[in-house]
């Protein structure tokens, strides 16, 4: 290497040392020969830190014996070209400033800060770029576009920001696999700041900090046109502060964005660690994912408060955190191995403004796709939450499946919780403060306990057909419902029902709250357990299965239970409800008193019919299939056969009933009634039985 050499004068030294002061070290417009046809790398003055330089083909060696400060002309590296800051003498943890005070610097070669270099920093007004680019320091990195200087504070130098004058306009770009390795904390200060298909490694219990020191604020709190524009508009690249792409990051990252443009990732990527982000404006997480995944080893938690707020194929190892101040929450096909939290917090009011008229803009948190979250998920919001999508214009909800490995809540203060795709959590608690909890119908809950809790109709809603024969679906309905925040007090006419299960197949769901002034629709697809309600008319069926009503905290003015029910006990005196089902003879509706303490079973069993489990002395009831008359008491011995034994003569009812070659597949129907052996009266409809409880012995389709 060619050796040629600045050396600072002894006199130059002395008069540093002696006065504390920062002075110029002998390298006036020195041109290092990096740099050649792409604006060069030319030192203006260096303070006497800066001991020599050392340059040779393509290599340049600025060595330092104490903390620095360098102004360039301009600073360039071409690819193939090496720039060296390197601590001699044994110095240890400098702070080296480089200013720049022309053009942009471009950064195509390799950069180096060996051990002793504890704070290597460049500051360029005009910006920053590193195009396939290799950087390596030991120490932290600091990249910035605001003018920064070195002041002498407690007999040491120190840096600081020049002044609050004009924004700078430059930015901070990283492209094309530029690689940088750093072992301390990497910071870059600029107004945009884009990282694209590169990587960075920072060290142990350091970060990647990327901070917007004003941003840019291109837009106001109001808005002009729809939101998918305002949204478009906000999220497109010239109004992005923050974006990164594809990016691989070893170490924690925190982006704080302090104006109105975007934070945004795109195409994937890795950060091996946690992502914290703050922001003024929106945040998009994967924004464009085509087909690659977002992941985050550790937590998401990201802060924004302004219109838009996105998820899109992220996966995280920890909890995914989101907040906004200003718009809507949106997270699709994530997998996020902690909990979920997601909240708008009315923090900020935004408008769409059209001509002189201004429409607030409304809070809406959706999960939509195949959500899986391992731990708890928690979404609150100030208007409406959807768990589920929807594409408006053509009024149809998205496919997906949203799985909670503990549990689910989900609050609205002033809109609607609604479910379109099948959700599965150990407990789901759904709760709107002043509309409504809806379903499509079609979407199935599967939990071990639930709470519903609004302030109108709990349910679903059917296609209906008007008057003039038009046909509004249920999509149609419901997506109009949640865009135009329409209250449903009590009932409607095309209502449905919400699909309920347990979430385990051989034990019963139980619903411990349905909280509503208004009435609840509710479809169980297994045995279900209501301990508690206070609603008006409650409407509940359990296909084929069990439904148990218990207990002093429910309340209703009606509970309807629906026909296809096989099993029902309401099991407590003193309620306040009436339990209406249908008779199955007349399907009159019949209505038991408060005070009635129910048993009701429907046949399951050969051909429709229950085999009684029949041993002497046991009180027993069981039931036959429709058109069929009650079992006859059994015959009185007579003194010729005093040993009749009257178990024999039901066993003989039962053959004549059902044929021999009757398929032994059971068989469910919802009509029958029961016979009552153990008593010569069975015109009575309801018996008391010895334990106290009571017994249907005529049985009835239930529903209303």
């Amino acid at each position: 290497m060619k050796n040629i050499k600045k050396r600072i004068s002894a006199l130059v030294l002395t008069t540093v040392f002696a006065s504390m002061q920062i002075a110029s070290a002998n390298v006036a417009n020195f041109d290092t020969g990096l740099g050649a046809g792409n604006g060069g790398a030319v030192i203006n003055n260096a303070t006497s830190g800066l001991v020599d330089v050392q340059t040779g083909k393509g290599v340049a060696d600025l060595n330092f014996n104490s903390s620095a400060s360098v102004n360039w002309n301009t600073l360039n590296v071409n690819n193939g070209e090496t720039l060296n800051f390197n601590a001699v003498n044994g110095a240890n943890n400098l702070t080296i400033l480089n200013t720049v005070n022309y053009g942009m610097s471009t950064f195509a070669g390799s950069v180096n800060a060996n051990s002793g270099i504890g704070n290597l920093i460049i500051s360029n007004p005009n910006g920053v770029l590193f195009d396939g680019a290799s950087f390596s320091t030991a120490g932290d990195l600091n990249i910035t576009t605001d003018p920064m200087r070195t002041v002498l504070k407690n007999g040491a130098m120190d840096v600081e920001k020049i002044g609050n004058g004009a924004m700078p306009v430059g930015t901070v770009e990283i492209l094309r696999d530029s690689n940088f390795s750093v072992g301390g904390d990497f910071n870059i200060v600029a107004p945009k700041i884009n990282v694209s298909n590169s990587t960075i490694k920072v060290g142990q219990g350091k970060a990647l900090r990327l901070t917007t020191t004003n941003g840019q604020d291109y837009l106001s709190n109001e808005y002009t046109g729809t939101i998918e524009d305002v949204v478009a508009d906000q999220l497109s690249d010239k109004n992005t502060n923050v974006r990164l792409e594809a990016v691989s990051v070893d170490g924690d990252v925190y982006i704080t964005s302090n104006g109105k443009g975007a934070v945004k990732t795109v195409s994937g990527g890795k950060i091996n660690g946690d992502l914290t982000i703050n922001s003024d404006g929106e945040v998009a997480l994967n924004y464009e994912p085509n087909g690659k995944v977002l992941e985050v080893t550790g937590d998401v938690n990201a802060k924004a408060n302004n219109v838009a707020m996105y998820a899109y194929n992220v996966k995280t190892g920890g909890d995914l955190n989101m907040t906004n101040g200003g718009g809507f929450v949106e997270v699709q096909n994530a997998r996020v191995g902690g909990d979920m939290n997601l909240t708008t917090t009315g923090d900020k009011t935004n408008y769409l403004k059209k001509g002189n008229n201004k429409t607030e803009l409304k809070h809406f948190v959706h999960v939509a796709g195949d959500v899986t979250v391992e731990g708890n998920a928690n979404i609150q919001s100030e208007h409406n939450i959807h768990i589920g999508g929807y594409n408006y214009d053509k009024k149809q909800f998205s496919d997906g499946n949203f799985k909670v490995g503990k549990d689910l809540t989900a609050h609205a203060k002033d809109g609607h919780v609604t479910v379109t795709i099948d959700t599965e959590a150990d407990k789901i608690d759904l709760k709107s403060d002043s509309l409504n909890i809806l379903s499509d119908g079609k979407a199935v809950l599967k939990a071990n306990e639930y709470k519903f809790s609004s302030n109108g109709y709990i349910g679903s809603i059917a296609d209906y057909t008007r008057e003039d024969g038009t046909v509004l679906t249920k999509e149609d309905q419901l997506i109009g419902i949640m865009e135009n925040y329409i209250y449903i007090p009590n009932d409607i006419k095309s209502h449905d029902y919400i699909n309920v299960t347990g979430a385990d197949q051989l034990g019963a769901a139980k619903i411990t709250a349905i909280n509503t002034p208004g009435n609840a629709y509710i479809r169980s697809n297994g045995n279900i357990t209501v301990t508690g309600a206070n609603a008006k008319d409650i409407n509940i069926t359990a296909p084929k299965s069990r439904i148990d009503i218990t207990g002093p905290d429910v309340h209703a003015r009606n509970i309807n239970v629906g026909p296809e029910t096989d099993y029902l006990k309401v099991d407590f005196e003193g309620r306040d409800f009436t339990t209406n089902f249908t008779n199955i003879r007349d399907e009159k509706v019949v209505t038991l008193k408060p005070t009635d303490v129910v048993t009701y079973e429907n046949t399951d069993g050969y051909n429709g019919h229950n085999y009684p489990t029949l041993k002497p002395g046991e009180k027993t009831t069981y039931l036959i299939g429709p058109g069929f008359d009650p079992v006859p008491p059994p015959p009185t011995p007579d003194p010729e056969n005093p040993t009749i034994n009257p178990y024999d003569e039901v066993s003989r009812h039962i053959k004549q009933w059902v044929p021999d070659d009757v398929t032994a597949a059971p068989v469910n129907t919802p009509v029958a009634f029961a016979a009552d052996l153990d008593d010569d009266e069975i015109d009575k409809a309801v018996r008391k039985n010895v334990d106290g409880s009571v017994t249907v012995v005529r049985a009835y389709a239930m529903g209303k």
